[in-house]
């Protein structure tokens, strides 16, 4: 004698019905996560060649052009659809390739998340910064 339970067929769609429900909702949460993450981690690579870069540079106006150029990049290699990462610069000193004055340079990038509206905010701001020293020997 067979006897078919009908229960069998309802465990399958509910044991389906119950993961969807909680991995979705995990899967876009962790996707948020990583473009914070990506975006911080940008930032903050921009940031440290973006200061490096105008600390040996031959002046302030190339070094300018060199910080927009390494952030550029930076942004670039970590996000090829938006790499839209914007410096500051700011200088302890006036020329800021004095020796012996601290350049700053402030890196920021606005992310969109695809979250749904119950979340909340849909844009989120990372910022990074990094000081390099003039070199001292350098000549004025």
């Amino acid at each position: 004698m067979n006897h078919i339970n009908s229960a069998d067929g309802n465990v399958i769609v509910e044991f389906i019905g119950v993961t969807v429900s909680l991995l979705l909702p995990l899967a876009v949460i962790a996707n948020a996560s990583i473009l914070v993450a990506n975006a911080y981690l940008a930032t903050e690579i921009s940031a440290r060649t973006a200061a490096r870069a105008f600390v040996i540079s031959n002046n302030d106006a190339s070094g300018t052009r060199a910080v927009s150029s390494a952030a550029g990049l930076a942004g670039q290699d970590f996000d090829s659809r938006n790499p839209g990462i914007t410096t500051k610069i700011v200088c302890t000193k006036n020329p800021c390739l004095s020796p012996g004055g601290f350049v700053t340079v402030k890196a920021t990038k606005d992310v969109k998340l695809n979250l749904p509206r119950i979340f909340g905010a849909h844009n989120i701001r990372v910022a990074s910064q990094h000081t390099s020293v003039v070199d001292e020997l350098r000549a004025p």
